[in-house]
């Protein structure tokens, strides 16, 4: 044995620094909640920043998204607040921002379209609903992770999350062009109407205000210069609040031609009004088709921010933190929240390191609440349209186009076509199409095993050569690879046929690469077996493993078979020299 001095480090090892005895243990190593605790005061330099600088663009947005939703724009303060510190805490992912969502605020005003007063927003004896959905939002989630569901994450393709995230980046890119050029709001929901209304608007006579533009812009060059040489510092953060205090110092608003936060909509100071959800059948048979659409959408989104930079999030740990955030939200005055894809890729941008930074956001959000709309109604639109343009920018990888399309052409295919449906379909229906599309390009690689002829090289010799077309060998194996369920039978027969000369007198099917062998399968064997004996071959099985033995012998099959051995070839050999003969059975 090599003393433990002389013992060559591999590539998995590091070299671990213990820490310096302090008194805290006679050892010198601090108890794990105080390590805890040092960890997170290390990164808290980076975290605290990150973290404000997502909360202040989470609380316009939350109050935005609220409105979109039909809901007082004061429960969206209360849903960034508790949904977000709640799944930042049960949550493993360090780049996840949880909270209201324009994706998500859409689906919701879908669902509460008939609440709505004439103000376009939910009736207060009517907010039990908004309770009653978050609440199947969070129990729908809870259920999916505890039942596997996360491991459906992985069907996801990387084009398809590629080509989602860079079509959600370029809509929401173009849905800041109205604040960006201090334009009235648009009622736009894509890209395109969103340029026609703004069109619209410049035929009515309405121009751009220059202030507006100059700030957008000059936010654009602050936060993507800050981003490019000094990553490490809050140049996102100081530009959003420098133009707060200059516009507040200046007395500007929309009538110097820079729109403010408080000119959309105000706050409310203190909490909103807690209702609880109802247990009522025809309601909960109302809202199930929207909250499990909440909850796709939510969780393709979790998927798309967990994921991003390449990162491997346990996908059960977050849907279940996504789950008890919306539930517990149901029941402290908040509406369903998703991952954001925007205030994610900030906190990314930001330089986050570690789950607080998500948290902190969060947590910022409280104080406003009692506060009031003073500390977030003097920052201008169109800053908060600068940095999400700079966001948006961000957010489309790339590297990632570029390798992914010059893959192969179903690469190209599900990344453009992913990409055009997130700007022209609904959010919901785009990734489903990707998605979609993909799987039917795996299901038509995987319909049919890949099979390869060969032959002895000689009449003595124990080495299989590939067959080429001119040949006519009276010995030959075919080569199974893949798998052999149902759907594969058909095209492996017709293959299978094809291939096999006419000169052949000894045909051997080596299974040593064949999985998922079933019914099926075996009906296909013995058709060939039949084929064979028609025209004087032999025919036989190699490579048998104990499962298809068994299954050959509970269907009372009388294909000869030599079981698997862990020598390569020799199964096939055996096979060879043997040289069975399959009577026909008609």
């Amino acid at each position: 044995m090599t003393p433990p001095s002389k013992r060559k480090h591999h590539l998995g090892d590091r070299k671990r620094s213990r820490p310096v005895s302090s008194g805290l243990t006679r050892t010198g190593v601090a108890p794990a909640p105080l390590r805890a605790v040092l960890f997170l005061w290390e990164n808290l330099p980076y975290d605290l920043p990150a973290g404000l600088t997502v909360a202040l663009l989470a609380l316009p947005q939350a109050i935005a998204f609220a409105m979109l939703a039909g809901i007082p724009p004061v429960y969206g303060l209360s849903t960034a607040a508790v949904t977000g510190i709640l799944a930042a805490v049960l949550g493993r992912s360090r780049q996840v921002v949880t909270g209201p969502t324009t994706t998500t605020g859409l689906l919701i005003l879908g669902a509460l379209t008939p609440y709505l007063g004439e103000n376009g927003l939910i009736r207060p004896e009517h907010l039990s609903v908004v309770a009653t959905l978050a609440l199947l939002a969070g129990v729908i989630r809870l259920i999916l992770a505890l039942g596997g569901a996360a491991h459906l994450v992985r069907f996801l393709p990387e084009s398809v999350l590629v080509g989602f995230t860079a079509g959600a980046g370029t809509l929401i890119g173009g849905m800041q062009l109205d604040e960006a050029l201090g334009l009235p709001p648009t009622r736009a929901t894509g890209v395109s109407s969103q340029v026609a209304e703004i069109v619209g608007l410049f035929r009515e006579g309405q121009q751009p205000a220059m202030l507006a533009v100059l700030l957008a812009a000059g936010t654009i060059v602050v936060v993507a210069l800050g981003r490019r040489f000094v990553p490490r510092l809050p140049v996102a953060l100081g530009a959003v609040a420098a133009s707060a205090l200059g516009a507040w110092a200046l007395g500007l608003g929309r009538g110097a031609g820079l729109p403010l936060v408080s000119d959309r909509s105000p706050v409310v100071a203190g909490w909103p009004k807690v209702v609880w959800p109802i247990c009522d059948p025809a309601l909960i048979q109302q809202l199930l088709v929207p909250a499990s659409a909440i909850v796709l959408l939510g969780t393709l989104e979790l998927a798309v921010s967990a994921r991003a930079g390449g990162a491997r999030p346990d996908m059960r740990r977050e849907i279940l933190a996504q789950g008890w955030a919306n539930a517990a939200g149901a029941f402290s005055g908040c509406f369903p929240a998703s991952a954001s894809l925007t205030r994610s890729s900030l906190l990314r941008l930001s330089g986050g390191r570690t789950r607080m930074a998500s948290a902190l956001s969060g947590l910022v959000v409280l104080p406003v609440l009692f506060l009031g709309s003073g500390l977030v109604g003097y920052i201008p639109q169109s800053a908060l349209a600068g940095l999400l343009l700079v966001v948006a920018w961000g957010m489309v990888d790339k590297t990632a186009v570029r390798r992914l399309w010059a893959a192969s052409p179903e690469t190209r295919l599900l990344l453009s076509l992913t990409f055009l449906a997130t700007l022209v379909l609904p959010i919901a229906w785009a990734i489903l199409l990707g998605s979609g599309t993909g799987l039917v390009i795996h299901l038509a690689h995987t319909s049919a095993p890949r099979l390869h002829l060969l032959r002895p090289e000689g009449p003595q010799s124990r080495r299989l050569v590939p067959t080429t077309a001119s040949e006519e060998p009276e010995c030959v194996v075919v080569e199974v690879s893949g798998d052999m369920h149902y759907a594969a039978v058909p095209p492996f027969l017709n293959e299978v046929e094809r291939l096999i000369p006419a000169s052949a007198r000894c045909i051997v099917l080596d299974l040593s690469h064949a999985h998922e062998i079933r019914f099926s399968a075996l009906r296909a064997f013995e058709r060939l077996a039949e084929l064979a004996a028609y025209s004087g071959a032999t025919f036989g099985l190699a490579g048998v493993s104990e499962e298809v033995a068994a299954l050959l012998a509970r269907c009372g099959s009388v294909l000869p078979a030599e079981p698997a051995d862990d020598e390569p070839g020799l199964s096939v050999r055996r096979a060879l020299e043997a040289g069975h003969r399959v009577e026909p059975l008609g």
